[in-house]
């Protein structure tokens, strides 16, 4: 070939790097825009103010006009100044007025509402028969990458599980004593058209804030799995606390016990901690971690006894990413990863749930002492393995 493909395998990684070769001589902020903030040929990033975005993407253009004959355009923007700023020929396709309340741009996936600057969804409007692949099929149909709505969604999973008897086939009816049930759910997403969750995860640009710290929550039951993640800034005297992200999924059906599904939010937890690290550039060792779990907090602050392999193995994870110092003990009644695990299948109260509100007694709080947490009746564990006695002799 003499030419590259589009769409073979190598193609994104081909264009990743064509972009990076672009800006390679460019300003230090161009080449950090380009090297972190794109995906393929979509670029996206959140500037403290109108001029700095100007800046930015009239350098990045002409860089890339200049060194590689690459158009940047498609540009959309919730500010006006913004859109002014640039000619009509690389606004973003069919985009209305700045002030129309029907002005949504989707970016990789996500519905965003220009005009008050946040995050809207879709609504599933095909009606699916009552078989496996139908159930699956609409709870699939909801996009949510950053978890805004996983308590909805993995209600959703619970009934889909519970609907579904051992063997049955993908197209073959499901038995109607769960029918009523997946109904109202499934009527309840209509409503989902109301929910608009606000872009900016703080009240200020994180960058700008004083303090930016990461609160991390997790939690299971016997249904599900879940951990979500919040921002606490101070800018200014004023504090405010964020929903940054979340992670929701199935427990698994048979063979664990309600401290191994804690463990395994724990280790939830710390994957969201990774992720936000990278994202937002915050070091893993200023975050804080909660559980609700006693004897989760005894097994990671564990040094004087051995485990068995399954919770040995979910501890050293936990430990490669955070020390025990950074966990604490945090009431269920407190703990917002609990709004997951519990079903919800009303979609109008989702706004009012902590997953979504935040754990607001954390404005109120200024420093949290590391507390040490001992193994919870460790002889009568039986993921603790026994201390080993010395033999006696005849």
């Amino acid at each position: 070939m003499t030419s590259h493909v589009f769409g073979n395998s190598p193609s994104p990684a081909i264009a990743s790097y064509g972009l990076l070769k672009t800006v390679e001589h460019a300003d230090q902020d161009v080449k950090n825009f380009v090297q972190h903030n794109f995906y393929v040929d979509d670029g996206l990033i959140s500037l403290p103010n109108e001029s700095d975005a100007i800046s930015l993407m009239k350098r990045t253009q002409s860089t890339m006009k200049l060194e590689g004959q690459i158009r940047l355009h498609k540009i959309t923007s919730n500010k006006q100044a913004v859109m002014d700023a640039f000619d009509v020929s690389d606004h973003g396709e069919q985009l209305k007025e700045i002030d129309s309340d029907d002005m949504i741009h989707r970016s990789l996936g996500l519905c965003w509402r220009l005009k008050d600057d946040t995050f809207v969804f879709t609504v599933p409007t095909e009606e699916n028969p009552f078989t496996r692949r139908g159930l699956l099929s609409t709870v699939n149909s909801l996009f949510d990458p950053l978890g805004f709505i996983s308590p909805i969604i993995i209600s959703g999973k619970i009934l889909l599980r519970e609907c579904t008897p051992e063997g049955v086939d993908w197209d073959e009816p499901l038995p109607v004593n769960n029918l009523q049930k997946w109904k109202e759910w499934q009527s309840s997403l209509h409503c989902l058209s109301d929910i608009a969750i606000p872009r900016m995860m703080s009240h200020t640009s994180v960058s700008s804030a004083q303090t930016a710290e990461v609160h991390i929550f997790s939690d299971a039951s016997e249904k599900a799995i879940a951990a979500s993640a919040y921002i606490k800034t101070v800018s200014d005297g004023q504090t405010s606390v964020r929903f940054i992200m979340g992670r929701s999924k199935l427990a698994p059906l048979n063979g664990h016990t309600i401290p191994r599904l804690e463990l395994c939010g724990a280790v939830l937890a710390t994957e969201l901690a990774e992720i936000i690290s990278v994202q937002l550039g915050i070091p893993l060792q200023t975050m804080r971690f909660y559980t609700d779990s006693r004897v989760v907090l005894g097994y990671i602050g564990n040094r004087t006894r051995r485990f068995y392999t399954y919770v040995s193995n979910r501890v050293d994870r936990i430990l490669r990413i955070s020390n025990a110092n950074q966990w604490n003990f945090i009431s269920s009644e407190k703990n917002p990863a609990d709004s997951c695990t519990r079903r919800n299948t009303n979609v109008i109260n989702i706004m009012r749930l902590p997953w979504i509100t935040g754990p607001q007694w954390l404005c109120d709080v200024t420093e949290m002492k590391p507390t040490q947490f001992p193994l919870v009746e460790p002889d009568s564990d039986r993921e603790v393995r026994p201390i080993d006695r010395p033999m006696k002799m005849d």
